[in-house]
């Protein structure tokens, strides 16, 4: 009797120990609630690292990135495992700081080879760090440990893209869409790389696709009227710039893109219209000024020629050709000191295989 006593005395200070140790410094008060404090005494030690991650996963899904990483490192201190690790690289990836991503995402990897999720983000932080061979080898592995992995496909796509290898991109990114339809990053991809292989129809297919996902994605719409201009329907490309411009009243690119079809049709004025549009919601709009000084070269305008082209080569000094057309423009209004000095210019900065040199160099003989 005695012995049995005791056990219950023991088993109790036990339970009051529990309950002084862990039960009150988590608000319970009542030494009787039995079931809440043994539950508290056997978790206590066994889930703090799932409480950690919980919390973690709780900040990354509300983008406080900070809190999520403080979570998660807690976690990390407690136990080192591949889901933490990832998570910690996914969060890195998530602020942009892609070296510290390809650091914890290789952890996860070291940890358990067969982590789809952490070989996504090693890729996805490899292609954003411009290491896009690094980037192909994780997207590859992700799809081999999972084949519906279409975020894999679609980085796959990216990848090749930035290596100009347009048709296996196109490849990959369809392959995306076939495991998932509904992502207008997908469709849009879709539609800008077959624009580079040159299948023009099937790039209008994919861009209006994507339209059927998301009927304002800006990018769709313009390029449509990009992709129409070069089936060399002029009339279905005017319609989908003036339908950006509506939806994007500000967007600079689709004025000088709507501006070059009447450039290109001769209607100069308005050319220089849509152009003005442009610059005026993008001043540094190379395009859109070179074009305005093409069409104002070709009106005859060359004073306001010479200052876009002068502008132009002031904002991009790789476009040095515009130095060229500057002296074409000064050389047109009889200012022969100013055509010379400007031919000189080009000359000095022109690679000496530029097809305009030697044409430079004659110019310069005759107005001396």
């Amino acid at each position: 009797m005695k012995k049995i006593l005791l056990f219950f005395l023991t088993v109790f200070a036990a339970y009051l120990t529990a309950f002084y140790t862990t039960g009150e410094k988590n608000g319970f008060t009542d030494p009787f609630d039995f079931k809440k404090t043994f539950k508290l005494s056997f978790l206590e030690n066994t889930s703090i690292n799932e409480s950690y991650l919980n919390k973690g996963i709780k900040n990354l899904n509300s983008e406080n990135y900070d809190d999520a990483l403080d979570n998660f490192f807690d976690a990390l201190s407690e136990e080192n495992t591949s889901e933490i690790n990832y998570y910690i690289g996914y969060t890195y990836l998530q602020k942009k700081n892609y070296k510290d991503a390809i650091h914890y995402s290789q952890q996860a990897c070291d940890l358990n080879p067969k982590n789809p999720e952490a070989r996504l983000v090693k890729g996805e932080a490899n292609y954003y760090s411009e290491n896009y061979q690094n980037a192909i080898n994780d997207l590859y592995f992700c799809t081999e440990l999972n084949p519906e992995e279409s975020k894999a496909y679609y980085y796959l796509a990216l990848c090749y893209s930035a290596q100009e290898k347009y048709k296996v991109a196109l490849q990959s990114v369809e392959t995306a869409l076939e495991y998932d339809s509904t992502s207008v990053d997908y469709w849009y991809e879709a539609g800008y790389l077959s624009d580079n292989v040159k299948d023009y129809n099937k790039a209008v297919t994919y861009y209006l696709k994507s339209l059927t996902v998301n009927p304002k994605e800006k990018y769709s719409l313009l390029n449509l009227g990009l992709v129409y201009n070069k089936l060399g329907k002029k009339d279905s490309a005017l319609y989908w710039y003036n339908k950006t411009i509506k939806e994007y009243p500000d967007y600079s690119l689709a004025y000088n893109n709507r501006g070059y079809i009447f450039q290109t049709e001769g209607d100069y004025l308005r050319a220089i219209k849509n152009y003005n549009s442009a610059l005026k919601y993008n001043s540094e709009n190379s395009y859109a000024l070179w074009n305005r000084a093409d069409s104002y070269f070709a009106i005859k305008e060359y004073k306001n020629a010479a200052e876009d082209y002068k502008k132009i080569y002031k904002l991009k000094p790789k476009y040095y050709n515009a130095l060229y057309y500057t002296a074409l423009s000064y050389e047109n209004m009889t200012k022969n000191k100013n055509a010379v000095s400007y031919y000189r210019k080009f000359l000095s900065v022109a690679d000496n295989d530029n097809k305009y040199c030697k044409q430079a160099e004659e110019k310069i003989k005759q107005l001396q």
